[in-house]
């Protein structure tokens, strides 16, 4: 909880994760203070129950499902990639079930009777400031700009090529049709 309330202090938002103790299941959210549910307004299950500290059991191993954490980890990476370079949009909350090969993706907002006072001062800010604006700059996509762009290097030393993939298996498919 100590990210969440030094969060909530600088205003800052941020990134977590988590996954379930056996690792098929996985999180990943982007908290913005007061606009989105930090820590203390939908904490995980096992902070809330406050079963946090027996965490580790014996036989299960959160490593058991390496594809799961690593798939976790890149969306999380894929997610601050798209907030710090401002493209794309940011994911609010994404959650995956590698069980089901699920993934769900939603809106936690935050919670008036959230425990944390400073969390409490952020909200008010928040719509005093009207930062649903900032909410919609922060998720929504970058728009390209019209301005001029440099001048491309045309050097090639390794012959790569840029090709649309999609056109060509279209065109591909559009053959084998007509070839029936």
């Amino acid at each position: 909880m100590s990210i969440n309330q030094l969060c909530l202090e600088a205003n800052v938002p941020w990134l977590e994760s988590g996954l379930s103790e056996n690792a098929v299941c996985g999180h990943i959210q982007f908290v913005v203070p007061g606009v989105t549910a930090c820590f203390s307004c939908a904490p995980p299950l096992v902070v809330a129950t406050g079963l946090e500290a027996s965490l580790k059991k014996e036989g299960v191993c959160v490593a058991s499902l390496p594809t799961t954490s690593a798939i976790i980890a890149g969306l999380l990476v894929q997610n601050a990639l798209k907030y710090i370079l401002r493209f794309g949009e940011c994911t609010k909350v994404l959650a995956y079930n590698s069980i089901q090969d699920f993934f769900s993706s939603y809106t936690l907002k935050p919670n008036p009777n959230c425990s944390s006072k400073l969390c409490l001062q952020r909200q008010q800010e928040s719509i005093q400031n009207s930062q649903t604006y900032v909410l919609n700059q922060i998720f929504a996509p970058v728009q390209e700009s019209t301005s001029v762009l440099p001048e491309v290097c045309t050097e090639n030393e390794w012959e790569i090529e840029v090709v649309d993939e999609v056109a060509d298996e279209l065109t591909e498919t559009v053959r084998e049709v007509d070839e029936l």
